[in-house]
């Protein structure tokens, strides 16, 4: 009976430790998958057919603000935000480097990404059409450039023309990962649009 009981106790503890063991590792992964999507990416994303493949600046969604703000009123969520993307050379007095440009909605962007959270120095964007940019500690760094320093923007519009801007410095992020404290910079969705010669267009929803 000893043997019996001992036997059944080992089962028992070992089937409790098993479920325990198991539970903690799908909240581990629930927490590390929110927590990664959380970064910038969101949970799901509104784009053009072929856009996620091939992300070339053309392949745009038309009147990305109002959708978004469609999406947030039948959803009644404000976990919800327009972006642009486009990839040019950032440039400081001293030095340049190639970067993804994102345009974002200042009152909206904070809800659907820690990045905003994330800002060491100066503050977020704050007015969607003004001139202003937010960069990461790591590009920072490179171009040897703060708050309050002007950088300027060098790519290629949506027509294929040539687009070109000069941005202040507002606020230095620091998320924890070199690559994407080097490779991005945020600026407002409207001085996007109107930079790179957008019409009204994005080419996400971020949700």
């Amino acid at each position: 009976p000893r043997r019996t009981w001992l036997t059944t106790g080992a089962m028992v503890f070992s089937n409790l430790l098993l479920v325990f063991m198991i539970s903690l590792q799908f909240g581990m992964y629930g927490m590390m998958i929110n927590n990664t999507l959380q970064v910038f990416s969101g949970h799901m994303q509104v784009q053009a057919p072929g856009y996620k493949d091939d992300q070339k600046m053309r392949q745009v969604v038309p009147d990305v603000v109002p959708l978004a703000e469609r999406l947030r009123e039948a959803t009644g969520s404000d976990t919800i935000a327009a972006r642009g993307l486009a990839f040019g050379l950032v440039s400081s007095e001293e030095r340049s480097y190639g970067v993804g440009i994102y345009g974002v909605e200042p009152a909206h962007e904070p809800l659907v990404s820690s990045i905003p959270g994330l800002v060491r120095d100066g503050r977020f964007l704050e007015d969607t059409n003004a001139y202003e940019i937010v960069i990461g500690s790591v590009l920072a760094r490179n171009l040897r450039a703060g708050v309050g320093d002007e950088l300027t923007i060098i790519g290629s519009g949506r027509d294929g023309s040539f687009a070109a801007a000069v941005a202040t410095v507002v606020g230095v992020f620091e998320s924890g990962s070199p690559d994407v404290d080097r490779s991005f910079a945020e600026v407002p969705l409207g001085f996007f649009q109107e930079t790179f010669f957008m019409d009204g267009a994005g080419h996400s929803v971020v949700i």
